[in-house]
């Protein structure tokens, strides 16, 4: 299997909601017989005099990542970067970002980021769910994170516009038979919705994802009661789409959540 480059979808970056934007880099593998790509999305929320990026994608994606900032920001700062938790497709470009905009500021759970990046420690501020950063005429909430894979895993929330950023929950994958672990979708899927997918969701590579990344789903068998706390917020907080970093923009949550749940019941059984 050859490796390639990370690329852009040619439909990306593309406006998800009011103010937000869905910025998403596949790195592409060569199989004999098709082409499969691995998302890793971050997302940028504009308001009117500042602006919020969600995750900070792989060290490998940076070249596109700085390109569509430049193309997003239209010569203005970037003044936040929210990183979900410290893994690398989630924070592995901030000593890029810093060093492009050195007055940002990287907001959430920063417990321990001091020591996998010493050089960015002055811009590191902490931020607890609840927590409310004004955008201009937008707010980006901190909310807990109710799937998690680390202890300092957080999730945001954008009121104006319904969505909630998910991190690693909510997460899926498109999988053909690889011995692999990546999560991979098909090309000309990289930048559509779940809403405008061909299919729903194969439960079985829900569950592959749920197994591989939250390791503890394969022996917490709670999934019910995970996604009964996941549903509350969803409605308590008056969510209408959900973005996760690795698969498609989810616009029908209450029509995918079923599917994750029953994919987080197989990885239990695996």
């Amino acid at each position: 299997m050859e490796a390639l480059v990370e690329t852009m979808s040619s439909d990306l970056p593309r406006m998800v909601a009011d103010g937000v934007t869905w910025m998403s880099s596949c790195l592409p593998f060569h199989l004999e017989d098709r082409v499969i790509h691995g998302h890793n999305s971050t997302y940028l929320v504009q308001g009117e005099h500042s602006s919020i990026l969600v995750d900070t994608g792989n060290p490998s994606s940076w070249n596109i990542i700085s390109a569509t900032l430049d193309q997003l920001l239209d010569g203005r700062e970037l003044t936040y970067v929210f990183p979900t938790h410290p893994e690398l497709p989630h924070t592995g470009n901030l000593p890029r970002l810093v060093q492009k905009y050195p007055q940002v500021q990287v907001v959430g759970d920063i417990r321990d980021y001091h020591l996998f990046y010493p050089e960015i420690v002055p811009s590191l501020h902490a931020r607890v769910p609840g927590d409310r950063i004004d955008l201009g005429g937008r707010e980006f909430v901190v909310v807990e994170a109710l799937i998690r894979d680390l202890p300092n895993t957080q999730w945001g929330f954008v009121p104006q516009a319904g969505v909630l950023f998910t991190a690693d929950g909510f997460c899926y994958m498109h999988r053909p038979d690889l011995d692999d672990e990546d999560p991979v979708h098909l090309p000309g899927e990289c930048g559509l919705t779940t809403g405008e997918l061909s299919a729903p969701i194969a439960v079985e590579n829900a569950a592959f994802f749920t197994g591989s990344a939250l390791y503890w789903a394969r022996f917490a068998n709670d999934a019910d009661q995970v996604y009964n706390r996941v549903l509350k917020l969803v409605d308590e907080l008056g969510v209408t789409s959900a973005a996760p970093t690795h698969g498609n923009f989810i616009t029908n949550v209450h029509a995918v959540e079923p599917i994750i749940r029953t994919g987080h019941k197989q990885a239990y059984r695996y």
